[in-house]
């Protein structure tokens, strides 16, 4: 019969706790688990009540009280989480999201949710994955998928949970490269596969040579594995390391100024949230001084620089909007969201807030709705006057 699985707190497999490391600022506590006690740094809140204005062109109802809704919950949630680094000895790392495991004990801390295990345990039922998740007596008894192979020496964990696309990859993985930059040469870089082309680009743009990469293909055991604290675990929670690791990393600094730029990100080959009226919200845009600069066509380290370089920045909502983490403090920010989106506060308000940014939201009209039903995602509309008006307004 095999052995069963626990899930345990990454303190009980650490090699030396306590796992508050240099990187901390102002860390005052000692570690708490993210699940059933999630902890918050003592630092000051600057987030601000925030009510989206809505233009005469959207009529959806109920509107205004479900964003004033979203808006107190985002206020009351823990909004940065705390950090620390961990070693753990002959720990076995779980593709595709990252799961750690030292023998039979799972790792909670890198589990994001019960879903996740499934990766592990495919034969596992939902119930007692679930089971296992929330109580400390809960065992899986199913088998998991053993080691391809066994990596000496010292390595770093770049990251773990989501990072399929290129938002998570810049919250969840690239804001813990400096964290590996700062270990002894001889440590390697444990990195997710499927290898995208903008995860070799960003490895490259901030100086990690492919040579000391392994890319995490399969289950594999390492000798020793530095584990470091989620910089990211939703859209409301960031550490505060994200602005020091990512705006403030020296190949971002290095990059030369070249004035200051108005950005457009269009959506160009999706297939969700398309903005039906794009020429002419390009020309408009282009009428104010704005370039139409499509991230996709450019490399990560001329998306940084460009961003970096920008005057303000206006984006229907997606994952083209995560390098506002390299725009300065105070770099106005018009979100462009449609008038269904359900999910609460996004993602790049919260990064404003923490990158200093001036941040603003514009609705557009639902247009045609998402394939799958996800209003979230239904292509768009966007009044041509309301959006000049609020880029006039942010530009003073």
């Amino acid at each position: 019969m095999p052995p069963a699985f626990r899930i345990v707190n990454v303190a009980e497999v650490a090699a030396e706790p306590p796992l508050v490391s240099r990187f901390s600022k102002a860390v005052e506590e000692p570690h708490l688990r993210f699940f059933g006690g999630r902890s918050s740094l003592a630092l000051p809140d600057l987030r601000e009540p925030f009510a989206p204005p809505i233009g005469p062109s959207i009529t959806e109802p109920g509107i205004a009280e479900r964003w004033r809704s979203y808006d107190r919950a985002y206020r009351s949630e823990a909004r940065l989480s705390r950090f620390w680094l961990a070693d753990i000895r002959e720990a076995t790392v779980y593709p595709p999201f990252g799961i750690v495991a030292q023998g039979e004990r799972l790792v909670r801390d890198t589990i994001r949710n019960s879903n996740m295990l499934t990766s592990i345990f495919p034969g596992e039922t939902e119930a007692a994955l679930r089971q296992a998740m929330s109580s400390p007596q809960g065992e899986i008894t199913a088998p998991a998928e053993p080691a391809a192979r066994h990596l000496p020496g010292h390595s770093f964990l770049l990251g773990f949970g989501m990072f399929a696309n290129y938002f998570n990859w810049t919250l969840r993985y690239t804001s813990r490269i400096a964290l590996f930059q700062a270990v002894p040469a001889d440590c390697r870089l444990v990195a997710p596969a499927p290898i995208r082309p903008y995860v070799r680009e960003t490895l490259a743009f901030m100086g990690v040579p492919e040579e000391r990469v392994d890319f995490l293909e399969a289950p594999t055991r390492f000798e020793r594995l530095t584990v470091a604290a989620p910089s990211a675990l939703g859209r409301y929670e960031l550490s505060p390391l994200i602005t020091t690791t990512l705006r403030e990393h020296p190949a971002v600094t290095a990059l030369p100024r070249t004035g200051r730029r108005r950005l457009y990100i269009p959506r160009r080959n999706v297939r969700m949230r398309r903005v039906v009226n794009e020429a002419a919200v390009e020309e408009a845009l282009t009428a104010l001084g704005f370039e139409v600069f499509d991230n996709a066509a450019h490399s990560v380290r001329d998306q940084a620089a460009a961003f970096r370089d920008a005057e303000i920045v206006v984006a229907p909502h997606g994952a083209g909007l995560s390098n506002i983490v390299f725009c300065d403090a105070g770099t106005p920010v018009i979100e462009i969201v449609p008038e269904g989106y359900d999910q609460g506060v996004t993602s790049y308000r919260s990064l404003s807030d923490l990158f200093g940014l001036r941040y603003a939201q514009l609705f557009a009209r639902e247009a045609a709705p998402d394939r799958k039903g996800n209003r979230c995602n239904a292509d768009i509309e966007l009044d041509l006057e309301e959006l000049v008006g609020a880029t006039r307004a942010l530009l003073g």
